[in-house]
């Protein structure tokens, strides 16, 4: 039972309205933004992926939760997939790295060879183990017993080569690197492992839920941007020049297209890389027009959560 589905990732689609505003087309922070966006969509197919095979789990025993991040003080851990029974709970690290990696348990590291090129990571089972004791953490301050806690780091991408450094063996816990297309096998050896009953399902789906935040944080500062570096206004899906507001629908004065929601697509863009809120007078400033009561009307129509009223009201957006 999928009890939270997956969805793009914040991060993602932040990156993709950054690189659609950037000024100018020279700016020279675009090729590592470039860069970023490459890598965050590669990671985001390969836990598409591990979900297929997680798709095959279809009996009610098992609730799975995709793109967790739960508190916990002073700060967050996230979950890319969790997979709970009433008997033990498995958080999944889910990798999408191509070439031949080859695990060095001496000095922590993960190394990759692609195209002739060595690059070192963070070893993956240290970072999976690290959730395992964070999700043993959230359990004891819930006050709420305890399941065995197993882990796994599953690589999406079947080619991929996996490889000890040479004088070391897979023994525990690097038995828990897999390839995706094994995780039902090692689903299935947990469920003989374990059989006694720990947790109520139910309650701690509640909790997990309730619990869950909102991964959204601001992007701009990651590449020390300001509102400066971006482009303003309401831009065309065709050619992506400016279109400006004429009887009630957007005309590009670049190929003449012509649209009545044109906007909608501008003010996600807003939400994502500079807040999440708004108010009448940021909308003009951002759609770059001047009609106070075309912002209203746009604003009304959005069904946004808002606070407070007439010239001090703010719509709020949610993020997952």
């Amino acid at each position: 039972m999928i009890a939270k589905s997956r969805t793009v990732p914040v991060k993602l689609s932040q990156t993709e309205a950054l690189l659609g505003r950037l000024k100018p087309p020279s700016h020279p922070k675009r090729p590592l933004i470039e860069k970023d966006l490459k890598k965050r969509k590669a990671g985001y197919h390969g836990e598409k992926s591990v979900d297929y095979h997680m798709s095959f789990l279809t009996d009610k025993k098992y609730m799975i939760l995709n793109d967790l991040r739960l508190p916990l003080a002073p700060d967050y851990f996230q979950i890319d997939s969790l997979l709970i029974t009433s008997c033990y709970s498995l958080p999944i690290e889910i990798k999408n790295i191509a070439g031949t990696l080859t695990i060095d348990p001496e000095f922590n590291q993960l190394i990759q060879s692609y195209n002739g090129v060595e690059t070192g990571y963070p070893d993956p089972v240290v970072q999976a183990n690290r959730q395992k004791l964070f999700l043993q953490k959230w359990f004891f301050n819930q006050k709420l017993p305890c399941p065995p806690i197993e882990f796994l780091v599953a690589f999406s991408n079947p080619a991929t080569i996996l490889k000890m450094a040479p004088g070391h063996r897979r023994l525990p816990p690097y038995d828990k690197m897999i390839h995706a297309q094994n995780i039902v096998s090692e689903i299935s050896k947990l469920n003989t492992q374990y059989t006694r009953e720990v947790i109520d399902l139910k309650k701690v789906k509640r909790l997990l839920l309730h619990q869950q935040k909102s991964s959204y944080s601001p992007i701009l500062p990651i590449y020390q941007l300001t509102e400066v570096d971006l482009i303003k206004g309401v831009q065309c899906e065709r050619c992506s020049h400016i279109m400006i507001r004429k009887h009630g629908t957007w005309l590009c004065q670049g190929c003449s297209h012509t649209s009545r929601n044109a906007h909608l697509m501008a003010i996600e863009d807003y939400f994502l890389l500079i807040k999440p809120s708004i108010t009448n007078k940021e909308l003009r400033n951002f759609l770059q027009f001047s009609s106070r009561k075309t912002a209203a009307e746009i604003l009304k129509s959005l069904n946004l959560k808002k606070t407070g009223s007439t010239k001090g009201t703010v719509y709020i957006k949610h993020f997952p």
